[in-house]
């Protein structure tokens, strides 16, 4: 399914902060990690000008957290992320993005421009 898109809500949960270990997963155990798939988990992250294979939302309460999504994914990979009905979002929608030091540019893309590519819209 080449033009299936898949995207992963809370900055893709653990995954993120796991890439480490299923990377070295990957590498000492591909009798175990890589039976079924030969390609190295970090290949699907952002890479040498080629942006990830998946997206994840912005919704992560944690400027440290949107840095290390922004370092793995790339802007053009994370979609405002809102948690919308549910009461554990932000109270001021955007405000994360808005108080970092980001270019302007990068703001944007995580506000609207990411989700609006991503629905084509």
């Amino acid at each position: 399914f080449p033009s299936l898109r898949v995207a992963f809500a809370h900055g893709g949960g653990a995954f993120p902060f796991l890439i480490g270990r299923v990377d070295h997963a990957f590498r000492v155990r591909p009798d175990v990690v890589a039976a079924e798939n030969r390609t190295s988990p970090r290949h699907y992250l952002a890479h040498d000008g080629v942006p990830a294979r998946f997206y994840v939302d912005s919704h992560v309460h944690d400027a440290d957290a949107l840095r290390l999504l922004l370092k793995l994914f790339g802007a053009e990979r994370i979609a405002f992320g809102s948690d919308y009905p549910f009461s554990l979002g932000e109270t001021h929608p955007g405000e994360l993005i808005e108080s970092m030091k980001l270019p302007q540019k990068q703001k944007a893309q995580l506000l609207s421009g990411t989700v609006r590519e991503f629905l084509r819209v």
